[in-house]
Parts: C-alpha cells; structure tokens; sequence
C-alpha cells in the first residue's frame, strides 16, 4: 500500500516515518506514489531448480516499473526434494512460507504480488499466500531444466540414482560411466523435467488462472521466461487498476478446471493434497468424491513422464502446445467463462491454443486411458480414502491381492528390497507416516525408485498413509486416510494379512475378519508422540488429515 496515503490505517506519524525510512532505499515521492508490488523470489543458493530465479525477479521487476508500479523484492529460498537431508520438513515448508509471505505483505503495506516460485511445496505456499492474502497477483513458475545426453540418450535427473546408481549395483556399468552420468545428470535452471509434483503444479497454477498462458511449459533457461515475467509484472499493475483479486479467479469452477487438467496430464498424487490446501484458503472444501467424480469423466490425454509411455518429457509438452493445448482439447469439458490474471475469461486464452502434436496430447476421442490418472479408493483399510496415480500404475498391478510385509521405515523397506527379502505378489506396507504420525508426512519415494529400477513395480505393491514423488511409478496406495497414528486401521495391519487393491472397482480392502479386527482395536495403543521439537512440534498438533490437505488447521486446539 503506497505509505503516504492517509487511508493506510496508519496515524500521521507513521505515515512520515514510513516516508523517512523508504526514503533510505532510495525512494522518493514518484516510487513512493506508485502501488507498492511485492516480488516474492525462490531464488537461493541452495539448490539448482532455481538458481536462475533472480534474473526472472528482475524481469519481473521491470514489467512492473514500466507499468507505473514500485517493486519490492523479497526473497524466501525453495526446498529442493532431492537435496532434503531431513525430508520432514518438505510438506510443512507450504505452511512456512505462506505465513511469511503473509507477515511481510501485511506488515509492509503492499497493495500486489507477483509470486515466482519453482518446485515441488514451493508453488503450492505460494498459491495459498495469494489466496489467504486477496491482493492482486499474478504466478511466475519457473520452468524445468532442460535434457543433457549420454551416449545418445536422454539423461532423466531423477534417474541417476534411482537407476544408474542400481545399474552400477547390478555390474551393468563401471563407476566411470557412472561419474560420468553424475557429471551431466543435472542441468540445473528449472524443475526436474517431467510430470512431477513441479510441473505438475505449474500445470495447476495456469489452469487456475493465476499463471499467464503458456508459462508452466516453458523451460527455466528460455528467454521466453524472462519476457513472460516481464508481462507478469506489467499486468499486476493492470489486476490492482481493475480490483481483480484472486478470490474472484480461485473460484469453485476454476478449481474444477484444475482438477481436470490433473486428471488429464497424469499429474502427481501431491496435487490433490495442494489444491486442497489452496482451497482451504478460500473456506473451500475439495471432497475425495469430487475429484472421482471429475476423474471419472475426464480422459488422460497427456503423454509425459512418468504416466502415459512414460518416454517424452516437459520438452515435447511444449512443443506440442502446452498446457494451454491440454485446455483446448478439454475445453468441451471446462467452464471456460472462468476468470484468470490475463483480466479475461479463459475461453478467449483457449481461443489461440493449439496441438501441434498429437503423439504427445491425443484427442479426447482417441484418449490413452478413458479415465484421468488419479483416483481415490475406500474400503476397510481406507475408510476416508486413499490415493492412488492410476496412470502410473501397470496394467497387470490394476488388481493387486498379497499378504502384507510391515516396515517402520522407508530405509528398512529399501534394505529389505536390496536384500532379496521382498517377493513378487508381496504389499509392502509403510505406516505412521502421515502429517501427524511422522510428523511432516514425507516423501516416500526412494523406495518406489528402486522397486521401479529393479523391474518389480509390476510385482509389489506399496501401501502408506504417506506420500510419494510424482516422479514415482507403480501400484502405490497413498494418503491412507484416517492415518495410523489417529487409529486408522492401517494400524491394525499384521504381517501376512491379505491386502487387496481393486483400482478398476475403487477399493483398498484389509482381508481381516470383523471380530479380530475388533480384537486388535481393544489391544491398540497409540505409539508414543515422535517430540522433535521446533517447528515440526506445532504442524504435528495443528496439520489436517491427508484427505483435508494436510496444511495447519488455525482452528485446531
């Protein structure tokens, strides 16, 4: 909010202070007269996704200058999964980083936003300090890293260690050619390359309507970026002239849009968890029936990594049009008179879209699955749902029946794996891992990499109230839901108990008789409170359930 102003709240002493004080940045009376937009950067230099981030803030910045706004930079550096030395706290980040984002906008007066994130939890806090926040703002997702080659080939960086690190286990290359696979793994500039969480909320931010077109397709190191954030910068400016807020683009329709977009591209199992929490924001409530129900009349059409043949990457998404073109082929399916930040409704953005391949976004007539990728399960082991990435899942693991094999931790399970102790048909069972019971709810993806490296994600399945990578691929059962440290039945499993999970029919059956379930109920005892202190303290008192979005609940006592 310009600080001169009297109808800032704000006596007239303040208002001189806060004169005096802008004035030691430099500011005079024309910065100081201008709206004040805050440019929110995950630039840092922690972690390679965004390490290009500060020369798209300065984009960003002059978009904004030249549209007669004063920008104000600040900067709360992005997590990268892959470099998580205690992945705990990859799921609370969102919490975090809405709560400062919050603070800073709040207390500094600021009258818009321009977000720019990358990564994984990173563009989900920052969707919900737009939403919490109603500021006029506009989403600046920061591309994915291109491709380098090895011997011909594609090298995935999500694939170094979950499967030439394996190859060099197994003898099939020598620790050179494993350096030297190291060495080029990872480009840096962007998000990993494929459908992942990251990408995958890109996906959702333009489809929400808080993210230009044409932005979640293109790569971090392509100037086409900088003169996107150039024009992001420009038109929150115009969003704040208009007093077009988010709440009037984060509306149920939009988030039905997103829904089906996530649907359509496969997209990782983390996005429900994300819209959900974006939603709470807004005192929505996006309920395990809703996204079935849009899953259900919604085709996967989008062939990228790691669904659909699982060989193209975001690369080739862009080139066959983007998710703009993804959207125009759903448009039959999309409330098109939804408002996004370009100031219009998306129809006239769909208007210009195009599919320029047709390997890559197939028609809805000549789809890859009838039925998106995503899909909840209820049964007697999930009586409030459980997610599974369908379109990750092998044809031969849609129906799955096997006796359960109890691990504490994700590293036991991988040692067990490596071990030889885990046998085709077996369902490998995760527990007390979700928002409470870990607390954090991490990533259980190293398990699922490995499985996928050996060539058994087609032989073992993999239960957890948990969460996974949208990286990962096979017949893994998340967001077991109520979690096991709230009693869920999960936490009744033993070791031999039949698991069955029927995708095509929607369950996730414990194939225990009633009474010694109830037996097993009186002998249960919550497991003693994991107490780490700090922060993870409070999100472990405070967090949702999974099937809620797992981010704080203020109301909590």
């Amino acid at each position: 909010m310009d600080p001169t102003r009297k109808d800032a709240s704000l006596p007239d002493y303040a208002l001189v202070e806060r004169r005096e004080m802008l004035r030691g940045m430099g500011d005079g009376e024309e910065t100081l007269a201008r709206i004040q937009v805050g440019v929110v950067s995950s630039w840092g230099e922690l972690n390679p996704a965004a390490a290009h981030l500060d020369r798209v803030s300065q984009a960003v910045k002059a978009g904004v200058w030249a549209a007669g706004g004063t920008p104000r930079e600040l900067v709360v550096s992005s997590l990268c999964t892959s470099l998580a030395g205690d992945d705990r706290y990859l799921l609370p980040y969102r919490d975090v980083v809405a709560a400062y984002i919050e603070t800073m906008a709040r207390a500094s007066l600021l009258d818009a936003l321009v977000l720019v994130p990358v990564c994984d939890d990173v563009i989900p806090a920052h969707l919900m300090a737009a939403a919490r926040l109603d500021l006029p703002a506009v989403v600046v997702t920061g591309g994915y890293m291109r491709l380098n080659r090895w011997r011909g080939a594609p090298v995935d960086p999500l694939q170094v260690a979950a499967g030439h690190f394996v190859d060099h286990q197994e003898g099939r290359i020598d620790a050179a050619e494993l350096a030297e696979i190291v060495d080029r793994g990872c480009p840096g500039g962007g998000a990993c390359p494929v459908m992942g969480t990251a990408n995958t909320m890109a996906a959702l931010a333009e489809a929400l309507g808080m993210s230009l077109p044409g932005n979640a397709a293109t790569p971090g190191a392509d100037s086409r970026l900088l003169r996107l954030a150039f024009r992001a910068g420009q038109q929150v400016v115009a969003l704040h002239q208009r007093g077009v807020t988010p709440a009037r683009i984060l509306t149920p329709e939009a988030f039905e849009n997103a829904i089906r977009v996530l649907m359509a591209v496969g997209g990782s199992t983390n996005g429900v968890l994300h819209l959900q929490a974006v939603a709470a924001e807004l005192g929505l409530a996006l309920e395990p029936e809703l996204f079935n129900r849009l899953n259900a009349g919604t085709p996967l059409i989008c062939d990228v990594a790691p669904s659909g043949s699982g060989t193209h990457f975001m690369a080739e998404l862009d080139e066959a049009g983007g998710v703009q073109a993804v959207m125009k082929e759903l448009e039959p399916l999309l409330h098109t008179q939804a408002l996004t930040v370009t100031g219009e409704e998306l129809g006239r953005s769909l208007a210009v879209a195009r599919v320029r391949d047709r390997g890559i976004i197939r028609p809805l007539a000549d789809p890859l699955a009838p039925e998106g990728g995503l899909r909840f399960l209820r049964g007697s082991l999930a009586p409030r749902g459980a997610l599974v990435k369908s379109s990750a899942v092998p044809a031969a693991m849609q129906r799955h029946r096997g006796p359960a094999r109890l691990f504490a931790r994700e590293e036991d399970a991988v040692d067990a794996l490596a071990g030889g102790l885990l046998a085709p048909g077996d369902v490998v069972v995760l527990r007390y891992a979700g928002p409470r019971g870990d607390p954090g709810m991490r990533l259980q993806q190293r398990f699922l990499w490995q499985l996928a490296a050996r060539g058994l994600h087609d032989r073992i399945a993999f239960v957890t109230d948990g969460r996974i990578s949208g990286t990962n691929k096979g017949c893994a059962v998340t967001h077991v839901a109520p979690e096991a440290a709230a009693g869920g039945p999960l936490a009744l499993v033993e070791e031999g108990d039949r698991i069955a999970v029927d995708i095509p029919a929607g369950t996730l059956e414990l194939e225990v008789p009633a009474a010694e379930l109830r037996r097993r109920r009186d002998a249960w005892r919550p497991p003693a409170p994991q107490t780490p202190g700090g922060w993870l303290s409070v999100y472990a008192r405070l967090a949702r359930s999974a099937d809620a979005g797992a981010a704080l609940d203020y109301g909590a006592e």
